[in-house]
């Protein structure tokens, strides 16, 4: 009998152990279901916080010196090269003969232009005495005044001719390029000479949307040259797209006036150091462009506080390459989601990833 009530006894505390760990289980099952739902519900964002910079007051872009005044100088006429007084290298003015060309047929049509205008003039001379004393008439005198006119004209063109035989330069610069020799035969569409004039330079730049609204026309510029490590130019902006190339970038032109001690070459590679005074040089508050879930300007973004997020209304400023201004809405410590706001409401559980 005793045997009996100690087998019931064991039996009755075997199965209360186990009620109870069915019940501690089933419990600790229930937090771990609620903790992972909590997880699942938490949606991944990136964060950024708000912080404090002083703006970069200068900007440079790299560039290429071009000559102010570069050309090709052809004949006015055609005919053959007799001879060629300057060569590679020479620094000519304009108006002085760079070549010239055989001027037999120019002269014998100048002798003859000139041989009919002196015998149409003595005509008309002839004419006039004529028509005083009645010889001949008002028409026939005006004939003879018109081929006076026409023969001085003829005349004067023969003058040119002879004139374009000598090949002046049009422009002051060094000559470049010499395409041709003496004995070549040449017409109105030959180039003979290369001119290049870099008295006065441009170093011609590209700069980005972000930078071009800093920078008018006349503004000044630094420039710099490899060559000339210990030296600085000044320069002035001449010319400032008003459309972007395909790249995006406004084309620029700074003009420079050459200097002597520190001669520089068309083709030459520069800096361009733009300064923008009209950015004060105390700190601002900045974020990432990246917190915008529209267009700058009076915008929203996710500001995160508790792993949760509110949207928060931002009035913005200037921009500085991925940076924003913040000018009200936020201060400087506040987080701000920056990527993963597609999928982000008001009010949201978040869960921030590296």
């Amino acid at each position: 009998m005793k045997k009996i009530v100690y087998t019931t006894i064991i039996l009755v505390l075997v199965l209360s152990g186990a009620i109870y760990m069915l019940l501690s289980n089933k419990e600790e099952n229930q937090q771990e279901t609620a903790i992972i739902t909590e997880k699942n519900e938490a949606i991944s964002v990136k964060a950024d916080i708000v912080k404090s910079i002083t703006p970069e007051l200068t900007y440079s872009s790299n560039g290429t010196f071009e000559p102010e005044q570069q050309l090709i100088v052809t004949p006015e006429t055609a005919g053959t090269i007799q001879k060629v007084v300057v060569k590679e290298g020479d620094n000519v003015a304009k108006g002085q003969i760079l070549a010239y060309l055989k001027k037999d047929q120019a002269n014998l049509s100048y002798q003859n232009a000139n041989a009919n205008y002196q015998s149409a003039l003595k005509n008309y001379h002839r004419y006039q005495q004529a028509y005083k004393t009645g010889g001949v008439t008002k028409e026939q005198l005006d004939q003879m005044k018109l081929e006076v006119e026409n023969t001085k004209s003829t005349l004067e063109n023969a003058q040119l001719n002879m004139e374009d035989t000598r090949i002046k330069a049009p422009i002051s610069g060094f000559i470049n390029k010499k395409f041709i020799e003496s004995g070549a035969v040449v017409t109105t569409a030959t180039s003979l000479f290369e001119i290049v004039d870099i008295n006065i330079l441009k170093l011609q730049v590209s700069v980005p949307e972000l930078q071009v609204s800093h920078i008018r026309v006349g503004q000044p510029a630094l420039i710099k040259l490899s060559i000339y490590p210990d030296t600085s130019f000044t320069g002035k902006v001449s010319f400032v797209a008003a459309k972007a190339d395909r790249s995006l970038n406004f084309p620029m032109e700074i003009t420079l006036r050459n200097n002597t001690a520190y001669p520089i070459k068309a083709g030459m590679y520069a800096t361009a150091v733009f300064t923008n005074s009209s950015i004060e040089k105390n700190p601002i508050k900045v974020i990432s462009r990246n917190a915008f879930t529209e267009g700058l300007g009076e915008s929203e973004v996710f500001v995160v506080k508790d792993s949760k997020v509110h949207l928060q209304k931002v009035q913005t400023g200037r921009r500085f390459n991925n940076e924003v201004e913040v000018l009200s809405g936020l201060e400087i410590g506040d987080v701000v989601v920056v990527s993963g706001q597609i999928n982000l409401e008001d009010m949201a559980q978040i869960q921030i990833t590296p």
